[in-house]
């Protein structure tokens, strides 16, 4: 009977208000187009008085709580509807009805745990906000509304702190809305949990009102998925302020809420956290693969309450708003999030400062580095700087984590060294993607992040510095991609294959980027393609005025160049390669390199630095060891290769605007043979120095290394002495060698393709073509010449290490000098390399006393 009344008179109102009662819906509408215009002194009739007074009425009394939820369903949306009607009077007299009940209802029915009722009061403001169903005029007064309730009746609120966020995450502020005086009852709510001295109140409502304040953070923030950055300059500037004046406030209350966690963590009986149970933790095993025990397990401490899980999705949200705020506090959100991460070294501890950092930092950061196009890169001038800060920021931290844990033997376990270990993985992830894209900002970054762990942390990384090394060697290899790539289409060495008259290789060029990016790209080129008399030379032809004129060299300036060649039938690989994705690779292998010899070699003699460096080799395995000649003998070789196709090379001296200099990766080989045989030979003088101290032939003998076979340098060890003497001096013997017999090869009668022993190239008809022919021959001559000028600086540079070697190591390595010495005797003709070679055999005769 009750029932059918309250219905009666919910339609009674609608037909009042709106002229006809209103079809039932679970979801309250808009109905500012159907609101009944009334005149003034209706307001004071109107039924939903009545209504009201209804259910103050069945609130005080003393039914049950399941009666108030029936009359609850019946009359929650009318007041919605009424709340969102055309006339001002009527909506602030539902909203301010709607006040009314709430308070009465919270006041006299406590919630008891397990019931969500209170939720259910506040869902109808929820929908008027979060539906877009009120004007700004109602928004205020419901933002309002609820900051009194929150203060009035924090005690009591209970699961409506839920719906009381929720509604606040949805309060929109318009473009010309020039004051800031709207953003104080906001956080007047937030202030009530943070600053009553009451745990309940703060165990209840603080998983909402961190998500809130999150998304306070992300006011303003632009749509990530989108390449164009260019907007309106009125909503720019909008989203700015709105950004300032909703996201500081929020990361300095985020920052309290830290602090009050780590002073609840120590309290013994603490509250359970509201909502904490549906926190979903992933289940990793201990080594960071899956598995079936839950993420917390693993930690040594007993958390029934859920403020580590609070902990835990706190953290996780603000590292989402890294990547979502607006730039104008990207910096700012940063810092904070790495305080953050730096107090939980203490409190809880560091065990769980690694997971946060294995599950949520490093794999946003990778996530931000890899789903930012280069466009984004170029175009926003913050988003570099931002990203550079936080690469920088999270190594130094796991510098910092590393080497207390290190210090520390007390809570050092196994847990924490698999903990340390997975971290280092992570770590390497993130810095190989950096070293993949193809801006040069990012790539160094990722360059000195990995040199950074090897010297500075190095040495307290102490066998965990074989998954930095070995991440090392899988970055050498992967900015080589576009190198690799690029030969596909020429398959032919020493051949101008690839030219326009084939139509195999294709350029296309987009006015995409800016001048002076093009410009530094242009640098770049000339760093990575010429040598340093090359550059000189170039420099001093651009001295004078230019040929073109300053409108020609704008738009060639804005242009980016895309090498791309027909794709075979049944590859995943990519038919296409920036040449930009060229340029940086290559310059961010060369770092790379660089990285490696100063890991092993360095300025100094590998002599002089074999006692210096012979603890990194009692903690480095054979294995990693092999892995990281192998990336540098890979260098070699990806450069001998791209030096061996003039075709791919007049390519470049085209897209490259080189003039008529020679582009070629003369200077990168060098480097990298340099570094693979004074690598190989530091190894070698200290094998020899532990076996006469009595330490055994093996470098470091890693657990389950013993008996192994490692091949490098592409070199099969199968079938010679397994002992690390025989497998150094044999790579040392191949290794030169193989130099020495190019090189002589070079000066030969059979020309520079002889170099990979093949076959000259003739046309299909079996006879030369007269003018083309004779042009790519010009080509071809003029790239052997400045190669073989090149390469006696290399091959001088070999002998003289030998030369300068004491006599016993000198006659130690004989059986790997004697043979490359031989291959120089025919067919050179340089003054400085035939002395050499004749200092050394000198040297030979006399230490074998023949003369």
């Amino acid at each position: 009977m009750f029932r059918s009344f309250l219905e009666a008179l919910v339609k009674s109102s609608q037909t009042q208000l709106f002229g006809k009662p209103l079809e039932s819906s679970q979801t309250p509408k808009n109905t500012k187009s159907m609101s009944k215009a009334l005149p003034p002194v209706a307001t004071s009739v109107l039924h939903l008085h009545r209504l009201t007074e209804l259910v103050l009425i069945c609130s005080r009394s003393s039914n049950s709580l399941l009666n108030m939820m029936q009359v609850w369903s019946i009359v929650a949306n009318h007041f919605t509807e009424a709340a969102c009607h055309v006339d001002r009077t009527v909506s602030k007299l539902a909203i301010t009805s709607y006040h009314q009940i709430l308070t009465e209802v919270m006041r006299k029915r406590v919630e008891l745990p397990h019931f969500t009722f209170n939720e259910s009061l506040l869902k109808p403001m929820e929908d008027m906000l979060s539906l877009g169903l009120c004007d700004m005029d109602t928004q205020d007064q419901i933002v309002s509304c609820l900051c009194e309730l929150a203060e009035a009746n924090a005690r009591e609120m209970k699961s409506g702190w839920k719906a009381l966020f929720r509604s606040l995450r949805s309060v929109k502020v318009p473009v010309s809305n020039q004051e800031d005086t709207w953003t104080t009852p906001v956080f007047e709510v937030v202030s009530v949990v943070l600053e009553r001295d009451d745990i309940n109140i703060f165990a209840d409502a603080i998983i909402d009102c961190i998500m809130c304040l999150e998304k306070f953070i992300c006011s303003g923030s632009v749509q990530q998925s989108k390449d164009t950055v260019y907007i309106d300059h009125k909503i720019e500037s909008h989203n700015a302020r709105l950004a300032v004046q909703l996201g500081l406030p929020s990361l300095k209350y985020l920052s309290r809420i830290a602090t009050m966690l780590s002073i609840m963590y120590s309290i013994d009986q603490r509250p359970f956290f509201a909502g904490s149970d549906r926190i979903k933790v992933p289940s990793v095993g201990l080594d960071g693969t899956s598995g079936t025990r839950a993420l917390f397990d693993f930690l040594p401490y007993n958390d029934k309450s859920g403020l580590l899980k609070v902990w835990w999705i706190m953290i996780e949200g603000m590292c989402g708003t890294v990547l979502e705020c607006h730039q104008q506090i990207q910096a700012q959100t940063m810092e904070t999030v790495y305080s953050m991460l730096r107090a939980l070294a203490i409190i809880p501890g560091p065990q769980f400062q690694i997971l946060i950092m294995c599950h949520q930092l490093f794999p946003m950061l990778t996530s931000w580095v890899k789903r930012s196009s280069r466009l984004k890169w170029i175009h926003n001038e913050n988003m570099e700087s931002n990203f550079k800060h936080a690469c920088g920021l999270a190594i130094e931290l796991v510098s910092d984590t590393i080497t207390a844990l290190r210090r520390n033997p007390e809570k050092y376990d196994f847990d924490t060294e698999v903990a340390i270990n997975s971290l280092l993985q992570h770590v390497m992830v993130l810095l190989i993607a950096c070293v993949q894209q193809p801006l040069e900002g990012i790539a160094r970054v990722g360059c000195s992040c990995i040199r950074h762990l090897l010297f500075s942390t190095g040495k307290e990384l102490d066998h965990h510095l074989n998954v930095v090394c070995r991440g090392l060697a899988d970055a050498c290899n992967a900015s080589l991609e576009a190198v690799h790539l690029v030969l596909i289409p020429f398959t032919q060495p020493n051949r101008l294959e690839g030219s326009n008259e084939n139509g195999l290789v294709r350029v296309y060029a987009r006015k995409d980027t800016p001048s002076a990016v093009a410009h530094r790209l242009a640098t770049l080129t000339h760093q990575v393609f010429l040598n340093d008399k090359q550059v000189d030379m170039l420099a001093k032809e651009s001295a004078p005025a230019p040929q073109a004129t300053a409108e020609e060299k704008v738009e060639q300036y804005m242009r980016s160049y895309v090498i791309a060649w027909p794709a075979d039938r049944g590859s995943t690989k990519p038919s296409r390669v920036p040449f930009s994705d060229l340029v940086v690779g290559l310059l961010a292998h060369s770092l790379l390199i660089q990285t490696v010899n100063d890991l092993f070699v360095g300025e100094e003699h590998p002599v002089q630095r074999c006692s210096e460096l012979g603890a990194l080799l009692r903690v480095l395995t054979p294995q990693t060891m092999s892995l990281l000649l192998d990336a540098v003998w890979d260098s070699y070789e990806v450069c001998l290769a791209f030096n061996h196709r003039p075709g791919l090379r007049y390519l470049i001296q085209k897209v490259g605007c080189l003039n008529d200099l020679t582009p070629g990766l003369v200077k990168q080989a060098q480097k990298s043979y340099s570094t693979y045989i004074n690598t190989i030979l530091f190894l070698r003088i200290n094998v020899k120095e532990q076996k006469s101290c009595g330490g055994g032939a093996g470098i470091v003998g890693g657990e389950g290394d013993e008996g192994k076979v490692y091949s490098h340098a592409g070199l099969s060890l199968e079938s010679i002495d397994t002992s690390w003497e025989g497998i150094l001096d044999t790579c040392l013997k191949e290794a030169s060698c193989q130099l020495c017999a190019a090189y002589s090869l070079m000066h030969s009668t059979q020309g520079y393709s002889s170099i990979l022993r093949h076959k000259p190239i003739i046309n299909k008809k079996g006879r030369r073509s007269s003018e083309k022919e004779s042009e790519k021959e010009t080509v071809q001559e003029s790239f052997e010449v400045n190669d073989i000028d090149h390469w006696t600086g290399t091959v001088i540079s070999l002998l003289n290490m030998y030369l300068n070697l004491h006599d016993d190591l000198f006659t130690l390595l004989l059986p790997a000098i004697y043979p490359a010495c031989t291959e120089l005797t025919v067919n050179i003709t340089d003054t400085k390399v035939r002395n050499t070679v004749k200092a050394i055999l000198e040297r030979v005769a006399s230490i074998k006393n023949i003369i």
